[in-house]
């Protein structure tokens, strides 16, 4: 596999970890706990309103949050 697929691969991989982070409630009620996840946009699988903010004071720090939590799931994964 030449570099360039495998860097590929890996941006893809990390921008589903990214969407989903962005996108998907986790199962868990305790925000406390590492592995909680609050969806802050509409899932793109909602035909109506994928894409928009489920709050209306969403900023980037909200939106970085998620995409740091994608980047230490992506490397934990590589470990």
């Amino acid at each position: 596999m030449k570099e360039s697929e495998f860097n590929n691969i890996n941006l893809d991989r990390l921008r589903k970890l990214f969407l989903k982070y962005l996108t998907v409630d986790s199962n868990l009620q305790d925000a406390r706990r590492k592995e909680f996840n609050q969806a802050i946009f509409i899932a793109p699988s909602d035909k109506v309103l994928s894409g928009h903010q489920v709050f209306c004071n969403t900023d980037l720090d909200m939106v970085l949050e998620k995409f740091d939590k994608a980047v230490r799931e992506f490397n934990n994964e590589r470990e």
